[in-house]
């Protein structure tokens, strides 16, 4: 799941999730992170909280796994259930040059998101438009002139990528849907 753009945001925001419960007596939260699989998960860093009315504040905050794909966190200052359900709903923005650098042969998707896509034959796919993560592999939805591909972000599959320049892709690796005729 991807945020909607949102006034709230500026471009160097970097959206990382959202508070969405309390958890425990001692003011702990539960977060939806955009990205569940984070590096900053099990981390102590400083984020701007962003209130749906548009207010700020910084605070220090350290995350960690909980059971399942919960992710729990202690938000400086909140030592209470209630000051943690005052802050229900407020996302969670880090400046984009406070992110962990990529390794070689990864990328942030916000920065694949708009890329035009083509095979290593040449054919123009379209742009990459969405990225539905999974257990193992991402798959990426790209829309063009002739309708909606997906293609498996499997190492092997994947020719050139240039954020915001250009994905190029094997020509095996394009899966064409049906429009249910």
């Amino acid at each position: 799941m991807r945020p909607r753009r949102d006034g709230r945001f500026s471009p160097p925001d970097v959206r990382l999730g959202y508070v969405n419960g309390v958890f425990g007596l001692r003011g702990d939260v539960r977060l939806f992170l955009y990205n569940p699989d984070s590096e900053l998960v099990g981390l102590r860093f400083v984020v701007a909280l962003v209130a749906p009315d548009g207010s700020r504040t910084e605070r220090g905050i350290e995350t960690r796994p909980g059971s399942g794909r919960r992710i729990l966190a202690r938000i400086d200052g909140v030592t209470t259930p209630e000051d943690a359900t005052a802050l229900k709903g407020h996302e969670l923005v880090l400046p984009e040059d406070e992110l962990p650098q990529e390794a070689d042969g990864e990328w942030y998707h916000r920065d694949l998101l708009g890329t035009p896509v083509e095979t290593e034959s040449g054919t123009a796919l379209g742009v990459l438009r969405d990225i539905v993560s999974g257990p193992g592999m991402d798959t990426w939805v790209i829309r063009g002139d002739e309708g909606e591909v997906w293609v498996h972000a499997r190492a092997v599959d994947l020719i050139e990528v240039e954020p915001g320049g250009r994905v190029v892709v094997a020509d095996g690796a394009v899966l064409r849907l049906e429009d249910g005729d």
